[in-house]
């Protein structure tokens, strides 16, 4: 596969060459906002903020011993027993509202054993015995990934051009292919803009919750009982301290609203967390005019299948094994 520099020279030279892509690839595109950047400024919308701001507070597993103690009374403690399930690492979750950052299909948890997670069709990850997996299409859409292929395969030539073409056939959205997972994640931390940059963080035996409840949870200032049902409020600036670069500044994208927002938990016979959900506050960025803005969506996680939970298989059929090369391209793919 070409180094990034060559890739970019000839990214650069595509869009001289090539009709300007449709205006909703360009959309989407540009709305894949680093993580870690900060998420502020007078041209975004209160409701992308929102949304963005919503997913990336549950990105990461929690860490047991690095949250602070959050609440008080039995209501809060029955939510911090209800995480025991998790603990165990056998569970089925998904996670809708948090948008294009961080909603997750469908994910599925048998520590050690494999972890499966699906954002979407075209853009999955497995863990499973001792091989690791990706289903992944670079470039974001079959559009643009249709165009970079036929770019390179007219202007790229030799060994490299060959090399191109096996990354764009293995990276086409519905291949399976061999990848190195730390290498992998290493791409999605990069500090540049990448498609990949929304893969999760998958569980391990230490660090068992992949579904974001229990960072939200230990976030809880108030909550009341009712039953199988426990309501309340959490203060989005008293995340986990791995999170809160991520979280940029909530105080200033939700006003009052980031230290009250409204959740609901739902809890099995045996105590367990089912469902867990945020209400989106009304409060907007200081910047924004006092039109009326659109209420987003709930950030809805919901639990299954404790203890039932099925080993992952591996792939029957897979398109070979990422080159080394190709990482620096992942970790770019939306420049």
């Amino acid at each position: 596969m070409p180094t990034h520099d060559h890739l970019r020279t000839a990214m650069n030279d595509m869009a001289r060459a090539t009709e300007p892509l449709a205006p909703e690839a360009v959309l989407n595109a540009g709305r894949r906002v680093r993580r870690h950047r900060r998420m502020v400024g007078a041209a975004v919308t209160a409701a992308a903020v929102v949304l963005v701001t919503a997913g990336i507070a549950v990105l990461a597993p929690r860490n047991e011993d690095d949250l602070p103690p959050s609440g008080t009374g039995d209501a809060v403690q029955t939510l911090q027993n209800s995480l025991s399930g998790l603990a165990d690492g056998d569970y089925t979750f998904t996670r809708t509202g948090a948008g294009w950052v961080a909603d997750i299909r469908r994910a599925t948890v048998h520590l050690p054993d494999s972890v499966l997670i699906e954002h979407s069709d075209t853009f999955r990850v497995l863990r499973t015995g001792s091989g690791f997996y990706m289903r992944y299409l670079i470039f974001g859409s079959p559009e643009q990934h249709e165009q970079y292929r036929t770019y390179f395969q007219q202007h790229v030539t030799g060994a490299q051009g060959e090399a191109a073409m096996t990354a764009f056939d293995q990276l086409n959205g519905s291949n399976w292919v061999r990848a190195d997972e730390k290498k992998l994640t290493a791409a999605a931390a990069d500090e540049s803009l990448s498609h990949l940059d929304t893969m999760a963080t998958l569980p391990t035996t230490g660090q068992p919750d992949a579904t974001g409840a229990g960072t939200l949870i230990a976030a809880v200032t108030t909550a009341q009982r009712a039953g199988d049902v426990i309501t309340g409020t959490l203060d989005a600036t008293r995340q986990d301290p791995a999170l809160g670069p991520l979280l940029s500044d909530p105080a200033y994208l939700y006003g009052v609203g980031a230290k009250a927002m409204p959740f609901r938990a739902t809890l099995d016979d045996q105590g367990r967390l089912t469902e867990f959900v945020v209400t989106m506050p009304e409060q907007r960025m200081a910047s924004q005019p006092a039109d009326p803005v659109e209420p987003e969506p709930p950030l809805i996680i919901r639990i299954s299948d404790y203890g039932r939970t099925a080993v992952e298989p591996a792939p029957v059929q897979v398109a070979g094994e990422l080159s080394a090369d190709i990482y620096e391209t992942l970790a770019n793919d939306n420049d």
